[in-house]
């Protein structure tokens, strides 16, 4: 999440439910940034690619990444189809951290290693979709993913688990969106 983030400047980031939203905040935190380009999806797992289509839709002048969750996308995979059906969607930028679990609320393990996730992304209409498995991976992929206008699918294999002693925001849903807000309408 540290080298995504890294490689997102001004961009938008929604991040889904959970420990992704959580470590999202935790990184701007520790490197003293803003949170006002993020917005943590708490309590909505499986909507996290809609409401970051939305943003995409609405502010076509920004780049949206998404940090979705493999369970996230198996929660709601028609998700998918309509993502890969817009085709002036050009700024939204589609990343599935998937570990196989569903780590946020007890590890419990999601079909994600029966699925061909690449496989589905493209059959729906992503115009540039992509697995890795290492950071070196990661970090060679990101500048074709920035400069991509279009559709983008990105998986992270990642493995379970997280730090014991991860934190969680210390602002409150309401103050995350109207920096949000306000953010996006610059």
């Amino acid at each position: 999440i540290e080298i995504i983030l890294e490689n997102t400047g001004n961009d938008i980031v929604v991040s889904t439910t959970g420990k992704t939203s959580r470590e999202v905040f935790e990184i701007r935190e520790s490197k003293s940034e803003s949170h006002e380009k993020d917005f943590l999806t708490v309590g909505g797992m499986g909507h996290t690619s809609q409401i970051a289509l939305g943003v995409a839709l609405g502010a076509k002048d920004k780049v949206v990444y998404c940090l979705d969750g493999d369970g996230s996308v198996i929660m709601h995979m028609g998700s998918l189809a309509t993502v890969g059906s817009l085709e002036n969607v050009t700024n939204f930028k589609h990343i599935v951290l998937n570990n196989e679990v569903h780590d946020s609320v007890g590890g419990q393990a999601t079909v994600a290693s029966t699925l061909k996730f690449c496989d589905i992304a493209e059959g729906c209409g992503y115009t540039l979709v992509s697995e890795v498995k290492t950071e070196k991976e990661l970090i060679s992929i990101l500048p074709k993913i920035a400069s991509h206008k279009g559709r983008v699918f990105l998986e992270i294999k990642v493995l379970k688990g997280a730090r014991e002693n991860l934190g969680r925001p210390t602002t409150s849903t309401k103050e995350n969106k109207e920096a949000f807000e306000s953010f996006v309408q610059s």
